[in-house]
C-alpha cells in the first residue's frame, strides 16, 4: 500500500512567518548587532523573496562570523528559504545553544522540523512557544503550523491498493465427494448399486483464476482508522465449465488503536455463484450469499506477541437450494508471535468454534442440518532471503450433527474430522508484483461414507499492485 498524502490547509505565507519570527525576538529581546551592515542587506534580500542570494552573502562570510547570534539566525533563515533544511536546523541549533530563550530561533526550528516531516519535534517546540503568550502573529502562525502538522498525520494514515492478480492451478476432486460412490451410498442409506452422476462425480481439473480488487485505509479521528474494500474473482476449469465459479465481496471495518489495545468492527458480504450440475428441475445451484458481522479485541502482551479474541455473526444463504441456509455465531482466540534475527519467522495459532443453525426442517419437519463446529489452526512463515519468504499452514477441526439421521438413514449422528496443510513461498520479483507458489492439501473423515473424501491442489498466482 502507498500512502496519498495531501496537506490541504494553508499554511502561513514566507512574509508572514517572517513578521511572526520578528515579533519573537523583539518579544524575547532583541541581541547586539555586531554587523548591521550585512545583517541588513541580508533581512532585505529575504523580505524580497530572494533567500538564495541572502544565503550566498552570508556563507561568504562564514569563517568570520560563524558562531555569532545574529549571523547564525539570518543564515539558518536563509537555508530555510532556501530548501537547505539540515543546514538550517544546525545554524537555528547554534543559536539556541547560546540562547535558549531565543523564540525567534524556537518558530523557525520547528518550521524547519515540519518541513523534513520531524512533526514531534515540530509540533513539541510550537507548543513550548504557544505556551509563552507569543505576540497575537505568532501566534496565528503557530496555530496554523499545529493544525497542518495534525492534518498531516491523519493524511499519513490515508493508504489505497488497488491490484489485480492471475492464477493458475490444478484441482484433483473439485466436487469433494468419495472414490467409491457406489459404496458409500449403500453404508449412508443402504441403497445397492447407485452409480454418480452431476455434483457425485469425482472431477479433476485444471483451472484458470482471476481477481481484482482494491483496499482503502483512511482516518476517523486521532484514534479511530476506517477501512473499505472489495474484490472480484472468477475461476474456470478445463473441460468442467458447469463448475465454473465467480464470486464478489465488500468488506468495511472502523479500526480503533490506543498503545498495546486495539479494537476492531468487521462487516463483509460475499456472494458466490456456481451453476453445478445438480438433477432437479427447478435446478438446485452451488450459489450462495453470505452476510458476516463482528468484533475483534487484540492487546500487545509484548513488544512481539499479540493476543486476541474476536466474536462473528454470519447469515449464510442459497438461493436456489435454500434446504442449506443457516445462521452462525463463531468465535476465535488467536496468538501472534514474530521473532527477532536475519528470517524474521512469524508463527500464529488460532483456536476456533461456531454453532450453525439450520434455518428450515428437512422433509420430514423434524430433522435439520445445524452442526457444531470446532477446531485448531497454525501458520507459520520465514523469510529465506530478502524477497523469497516461505510459509505453512496447518488446520485441524471436527463437526457434529446436531439432528439425528440428517445427513444420512444408518447413521444418527454424522462426524466429520477435517485435516487440511498448505505449504507454499512467496517471491517478491518486482517492487509491486509477488508471486505465490502453494500446495494444498485436505482430507474429510466421517462416519458416513459418502462424506469422506481426499483433495489436493497446487496453485500458482501473480498478484501485482498498481497503486
Amino acid at each position: 500500500m502507498t500512502p496519498n498524502v495531501r496537506l490541504s490547509l494553508r499554511l502561513p505565507a514566507r512574509s508572514a512567518v517572517a513578521a511572526a519570527a520578528l515579533a519573537l525576538v523583539a518579544f524575547a529581546g532583541s541581541p547586539a548587532m555586531a554587523n548591521p551592515k550585512l545583517y541588513e542587506e541580508a533581512k532585505q534580500l529575504i523580505a524580497a523573496a530572494n533567500p538564495k542570494q541572502a544565503y550566498m552573502l552570508l556563507i561568504a562570510q562564514q569563517d568570520k562570523l560563524l558562531g555569532k547570534v545574529e549571523f547564525d539566525y539570518l543564515l539558518g533563515v536563509a537555508a530555510l528559504e532556501s530548501g537547505k533544511l539540515d543546514e538550517a536546523i544546525i545554524a537555528f541549533e547554534r543559536v539556541l545553544a547560546v540562547q535558549p530563550n531565543n523564540a525567534g530561533a524556537q518558530l523557525d526550528l520547528a518550521r524547519a522540523y515540519f518541513n523534513t516531516g520531524s512533526l514531534d519535534l515540530s509540533e513539541g517546540t510550537f507548543r513550548k512557544l504557544k505556551a509563552l503568550n507569543p505576540p497575537s502573529s505568532a501566534l496565528v502562525a503557530i496555530d496554523k503550523y499545529l493544525a497542518a502538522i495534525a492534518e498531516r498525520r491523519l493524511a499519513a494514515r490515508r493508504m489505497v491498493s488497488v491490484w489485480g492478480e492471475m492464477a493458475l492451478g490444478y484441482d484433483s476432486n473439485l466436487t469433494g465427494v468419495p472414490n467409491d460412490f457406489t459404496t458409500a451410498i449403500q453404508q449412508a442409506f443402504n441403497l445397492i448399486g447407485v452409480q454418480p452422476t452431476g455434483n457425485s462425480i469425482k472431477r479433476k481439473a485444471p483451472y484458470v483464476g482471476t481477481g481484482l480488487g482494491a483496499d482503502l485505509i483512511f482516518p476517523i479521528s486521532e484514534s479511530w482508522n476506517g477501512y473499505v474494500g472489495g474484490d472480484i474473482r472468477g475461476r474456470g476449469y478445463r473441460r468442467e465449465s458447469e463448475f465454473n465459479s465467480a464470486a464478489a465481496e465488500l468488506r468495511a471495518s472502523a479500526i480503533w488503536e490506543g498503545g498495546k489495545h486495539s479494537f476492531r468492527l468487521n462487516s463483509s458480504f460475499n456472494a458466490f455463484s456456481q451453476k453445478g450440475d445438480a438433477p432437479g428441475e427447478p435446478k438446485p445451484t452451488n450459489d450462495r450469499r453470505s452476510a458476516v458481522g463482528g468484533g475483534e479485541y487484540r492487546v500487545a502482551l509484548t513488544a512481539r506477541t499479540h493476543f486476541s479474541v474476536g466474536a462473528l455473526a454470519a447469515q449464510t444463504r442459497f438461493p436456489k437450494n435454500n434446504i442449506e441456509d443457516f445462521n452462525a455465531a463463531i468465535a476465535s482466540v488467536s496468538l501472534l508471535s514474530t521473532f527477532a534475527g536475519k528470517r524474521a519467522p512469524v508463527a500464529q495459532m488460532t483456536a476456533f468454534g461456531s454453532r450453525d443453525k439450520a434455518v428450515r426442517k428437512l422433509a420430514d419437519g423434524v430433522t435439520d442440518k445445524s452442526k457444531q463446529v470446532t477446531g485448531l489452526r497454525g501458520y507459520g512463515q520465514f523469510n529465506v532471503t530478502e524477497k523469497l519468504s516461505a510459509f505453512s499452514s496447518l488446520g485441524y477441526s471436527q463437526r457434529r450433527d446436531d439432528s439425528a439421521f440428517a445427513r444420512a438413514t444408518t447413521v444418527e449422528f454424522g462426524r466429520d474430522k477435517l485435516a487440511d496443510l498448505t505449504m507454499g513461498a512467496n517471491w517478491r520479483f518486482q517492487p509491486s508484483c509477488n508471486m505465490r507458489a502453494q500446495w494444498f492439501a485436505s482430507r474429510n473423515n466421517s462416519n458416513i461414507s459418502i462424506y469422506d473424501y481426499t483433495r489436493h491442489e497446487v496453485s500458482s498466482t501473480i498478484r501485482c499492485e498498481f497503486l
